[in-house]
Formats: structure tokens, C-alpha cells, sequence
């Protein structure tokens, strides 16, 4: 019987001070978008709500390590929140929370990105401390070296199903891409204060930043924007194609966590990226119904029979490919089964209307609820932003949700299943074998 897998941050990880409950807005809002001349992206919305987001976002995730700073951006964002040029971490932390703000740092493989939310004239009063964090670093060696114990508790508490994601990557991807978004442990205590200077003065720059204010006057986005002590240029961004491939890592237990993926679309490509959203949403991704246990999804329908496992989804877009496929749960008896159906359904999926017209009706409520909620809203909008130089309004979203058709979901289908890459973790003594799978 098909069952949901808990929906964590499969794709993106945060580091944060306090938690606020999200206030919702209007989810029907324009976007303003602008280009400064050293080419940062400014990108603003009034949405409102009485919480007011202010998002700076770098193209300096995880594909920017090298084999000789793996790991980097893990201490990076576990760095946010230290000591800068002209506050101490003491003043950064009390400054924030004595308004009742939010400061976080999140990151994936392609940005890191730090966010203030708070009432609107709170976020005003610390944002001066926004920049010193995200542009102001100086990484007192003292202060990076007590990171250790965090990072190895970052590695420690990753869920499998994470795991097994990040291992998808790496199989796919290899390099690039396939850098993980936690450090390795052989890299803990090794990366250096001179190591994460460097990293910040390559990516932290004027052509790879973007700035998102949600709730926030656009007038005080733009000044924010302007005034970003960055230095100017555009990086450097190596090629990171899809290969595909296999990675195991047999671990015991009781279960075996298997994802499956093939090539996915650019965000680039809106079109082909909107269709690989819908063909995700087709394949299932958990039950839509509270206590549910069936999510009627194309997967769950054709693998049923093969025994009990929990399933879903996966799509990942990023500036030049993507990956698409699905990610399982299942006892390590009955997973060999489980596995086989599930390869047939992604090289087969006989997609129909109906299950191309149930996918967009999904995604459309997904978006729309993630819009409403503005912490997720500033995160989608400031991915856009930073990957493709503007980003869509709520509205043009569905708009392109309604626009996709059978055949584009097919296209889609098809692209993603002419090679598949694999990724397991667990007990794997009866999952099979890449090759093994017709």
C-alpha cells in the first residue's frame, strides 16, 4: 500500500535565529523587477501582509565548491549569524530578536540566501544587520572553529530519504551539481578562515546577487540594493551536465530508501520546467487528503500491488538541467519489487488527460498556497530572481500551469526516462541493480 514520505527540505537547508508564524497576504500581486547597472536583480511585491521579508540572495551554493573546498558553503551557512566588520555576534543576535525579527540562511545547490522577516517597522530598524551578515563577513577563526560540533550534528540528525537525495545528485551530476550540500566529515575543522574568504569574494558579487522584498516598500528594496558593498563582476559558474549513474551506500536496518531520477528541465525554460512541475504532481506526491494513505497518482496506481512503501515525487530545477523522478521507502524484502514497477512507470508512464488535468489542478493549489505564505513566496521569488534575472508573478504562474499540455507533460516524460540515474541507502540486499533493471 502506497503511503506519503514526510515532506522535508529534500532540495534546500536553513540555519535561523527564532521562528515566526507565517502571516499570509493576498496571493493576486504584481512583481517589480529591475536591473542595476553592476546587474544586481531587484525584485519587490506588496503582498499585504503584516509581515514584511527582505531576501539577499548570492549564486554561491554548493555546484561553486571545488575538490579543494568541499564543503564550503555548509560552513557558510552555519557561519551566518557570526561577527562581521562592524557588529559582534552578540549585537547581531540581540538587535534581532529584542524587535521579535527573523534572521535565517538558507542554502542550495545553487544560493545561499539570507532573510530578515518581521513587522514591517522591525524589519526596518535591523535592516542594517541583513548586510553586515550577508556581505560584512569576516570569519574570526575562533568563532569558525567552534562550528565543528554543528556541522557534525548537521550530518548526524540527515534523514535517509535526504541522504538518498543527495546521493541522486552525485550520481547524476557527479561534480558540480553533484557536490552535496553538507560537508564531508574528513573536511570538518579543515576549512579555513582564508578558505572562506576566498569562496566570498568570488560568488558574492554584483552579477551573481539578488535582492526580494515581499511586504516591503519597492522604494527602500531598490536603496537596499544599491547600497551592497559587493564587489563587481559575474564569477564564474562551471558546466555541470547530466551523466547519470548509480551510487549505493548499504547502511542495515530494516529499510531501504531508493530514488530515481531522470533529466529534468532548466528554470530557464519555463514551458518545459512548468511541465516537469505538472508530470511530478501526475506521478504522486503523497496523499492530498489528511489521514489519507493513497494519493491515486500514477506511481502509487501502477506499483501498488508490489507490496507496502511510501512514496513520492521529486523534481528538481536549477539554471541549466533538472532532475525529475520519484523517491521510495520500502521494507527491504518487498523493495526489489517496488523498484522495478516504479522504473517501469518512468519509462513508460502512460500519461492521460486525466492525470495531466489532476497535476495541474494540484501544482496551481501548491503554488497559490506557497504564495500565500511569504515565507516560502520570498524563497521562490528570490530563486527566480537570482537564476534568471526576474521572476513571475503568482498569477503568471498559473497562468503557465493552465497553458501545459498532455503532449508538453509527455515531451517531458519521455526526456526524463531515456536514462535513468539511481540512488539507494539503507538495507539494499534485495534492491536491484542499475543494470540489472530493464
Amino acid at each position: 500500500m502506497a503511503s506519503q514520505i514526510s515532506k522535508g527540505p529534500l532540495f534546500r537547508i536553513a540555519r535561523g535565529y527564532t521562528q515566526l508564524a507565517p502571516i499570509g497576504g493576498v496571493i493576486n500581486y504584481d512583481l517589480k523587477s529591475t536591473v542595476l547597472p553592476n546587474r544586481v536583480v531587484v525584485v519587490s511585491g506588496e503582498n499585504d501582509s503584516a509581515i514584511a521579508r527582505v531576501s539577499i540572495i548570492f549564486r554561491a551554493g554548493a555546484r561553486n565548491e571545488t575538490a579543494d573546498n568541499l564543503g564550503v558553503s555548509h560552513v557558510l551557512r552555519s557561519s551566518a549569524g557570526l561577527s562581521t566588520r562592524n557588529a559582534t555576534q552578540f549585537a547581531i543576535t540581540r538587535h534581532i530578536q529584542q524587535v521579535g525579527a527573523s534572521l535565517t540562511a538558507t542554502s542550495d545547490r545553487e544560493t545561499i540566501t539570507y532573510t530578515l522577516e518581521g513587522l514591517r517597522q522591525a524589519v526596518e530598524a535591523v535592516l542594517p544587520f541583513l548586510t553586515e551578515v550577508a556581505t560584512q563577513q569576516v570569519f574570526k577563526f575562533w568563532e569558525v572553529s567552534d562550528l565543528s560540533h554543528r556541522l557534525k550534528l548537521d550530518i548526524a540528525v540527515r534523514p535517509l530519504q535526504l541522504r538518498a537525495i543527495d546521493l541522486l545528485h552525485k550520481a547524476a551530476f557527479r561534480t558540480g551539481l553533484g557536490n552535496s550540500l553538507f560537508i564531508p566529515k574528513f573536511n570538518i575543522g579543515k576549512i579555513s578562515t582564508e578558505t572562506l574568504q576566498h569562496y566570498v569574494a568570488s560568488n558574492f558579487v554584483s552579477g551573481r546577487a539578488a535582492v526580494v522584498g515581499l511586504g516591503f516598500s519597492s522604494s527602500k528594496t531598490l536603496e537596499l540594493a544599491q547600497s551592497l558593498n559587493v564587489e563587481t563582476g559575474d564569477g564564474t559558474t562551471v558546466a555541470s551536465p547530466y551523466k547519470g549513474g548509480e551510487v549505493r551506500s548499504d547502511k542495515g536496518g530494516e529499510f531501504a530508501y531508493v530514488a530515481i531520477a531522470g533529466e529534468g528541465a532548466s528554470l530557464k525554460n519555463t514551458k518545459e520546467a512548468v511541465a516537469a512541475a505538472v508530470f511530478q504532481r501526475a506521478l504522486g506526491v503523497g496523499p492530498q487528503i489528511k489521514w489519507g494513505v493513497r494519493d491515486n497518482g500514477l506511481l502509487s496506481r501502477s506499483v501498488d500491488a508490489c507490496g507496502d512503501f511510501a512514496s513520492s515525487a521529486i523534481n528538481a530545477n536549477y539554471s541549466d538541467t533538472g532532475l525529475v523522478g520519484v523517491l521510495l521507502v520500502a521494507p527491504a524484502a518487498s523493495a526489489g519489487k517496488v523498484v522495478e514497477g516504479a522504473v517501469k512507470v518512468l519509462k513508460n508512464p502512460k500519461l492521460t488527460d486525466a492525470d495531466v488535468n489532476r497535476g495541474k489542478a494540484q501544482l496551481k493549489a501548491a503554488v497559490l498556497s506557497d504564495f500565500e505564505n511569504g515565507s516560502k513566496a520570498v524563497q521562490l521569488i528570490g530563486s527566480q530572481a537570482a537564476l534568471t534575472g526576474g521572476a513571475l508573478s503568482p498569477v503568471q504562474i498559473a497562468a503557465e500551469i493552465d497553458s501545459i499540455t498532455t503532449t508538453d507533460v509527455s515531451n517531458v516524460a519521455q526526456k526524463a526516462g531515456r536514462k535513468l540515474t539511481f540512488a539507494s541507502v539503507g538495507n539494499l540486499s534485495h534492491v536491484p541493480y542499475a543494470d540489472d533493471l530493464k
